[in-house]
């Protein structure tokens, strides 16, 4: 597990409410190491991410086009909408 400052090994999970522009590697670190992990996405940041294609094709613009990404990056990854307004989608996996 590629950690410079050994935490990651140690993580029991990973959650992150609001990351902005953390999002994307904080779900792809939790896949690629398979850290059970909840996140609340929220904003898109495409301008800063141009890579993140929808699986229809074209790029990731919006916050469902963001949520379907995520959810596109491992099987295991779940979905729940949380009982209050607003950014309420946490994206979640516990790989087992």
């Amino acid at each position: 597990m590629d950690s410079n400052d050994k935490l990651l090994p140690h993580c029991a999970a990973i959650v992150a409410l609001h990351p902005d522009e953390a999002t994307g590697v904080i779900v792809e670190t939790a896949v690629q190491n398979k850290i059970p992990f909840v996140v609340l996405p929220c904003c898109v940041f495409s301008r800063l991410f141009p890579e993140r294609k929808r699986r229809q094709g074209g790029s990731v613009s919006t916050y469902y086009e963001l949520i379907d990404w995520l959810i596109g990056l491992h099987p295991a990854i779940c979905v729940t909408t949380l009982p209050f307004e607003g950014a309420n989608i946490a994206i979640w996996a516990t790989f087992q």
